[in-house]
């Protein structure tokens, strides 16, 4: 894959999508840069792509890689049952509380109040922080579903999982499954 190709499923929580920029065994890291950044972004959300969302310093940079790291520990530690470092619990829990939202009142001219929960950050922080607050809810609502890793050969994808007999993260995986199955089960004690 290279940087045009990113692992996007394209069917999960964009969180999700973004902890996948880390992928492999080897942990290729698909936002090594911040064009390769900027572009993810754009390719994920082109409401995203705006000028002060991008990132355009080494340290936003280093922002945004500093939450998908952190967030994938704690989704692995989900998927394998495990606690994950205290640290990685803080930084996701610093960044979902760098932007917290406001109650504002709206009052029309005809006399109607209103109540609207407003942003207080923009730009590359308002998404971070977007991203961390989606990562928490994940984790703690079980409505939305279960973080799972991909059960396909070779996959380390993460998806949620919705429903109790998914295993793979795109139908894909459960092809290349079933074709390997298939091949062990009749190639086995053949020889050349």
């Amino acid at each position: 894959m290279n940087e045009a190709e990113f692992p996007i499923l394209g069917t999960e929580p964009i969180v999700v999508e973004f902890t996948n920029t880390l992928y492999g065994a080897d942990r290729h890291d698909f936002l090594s840069t911040a064009a390769s950044i900027n572009h993810w972004f754009a390719q994920m959300s082109p409401s995203l792509a705006s000028a002060e969302v991008f990132c355009r310093t080494a340290a936003e940079s280093d922002r945004v890689r500093r939450l998908r790291d952190h967030v994938h520990k704690l989704f692995d530690a989900a998927t394998t049952g495990a606690v994950p470092a205290s640290e990685a619990v803080a930084v996701v829990n610093d960044f979902a509380a760098a932007a917290p939202p406001a109650l504002t009142l709206a009052w029309s001219s005809d006399g109607t109040r209103r109540a609207d929960w407003v942003g207080t950050a923009a730009g590359i922080s308002a998404v971070l922080a977007k991203m961390a607050t989606t990562a928490v809810e994940l984790l703690t609502t079980p409505a939305m579903g279960e973080i799972t890793r991909c059960s396909g050969p070779g996959c380390t994808l993460l998806f949620v999982r919705t429903h109790a007999r998914r295993r793979f993260c795109h139908p894909s995986c459960g092809h290349r499954d079933r074709q390997a199955r298939y091949y062990r089960r009749h190639h086995r004690g053949v020889g050349p």
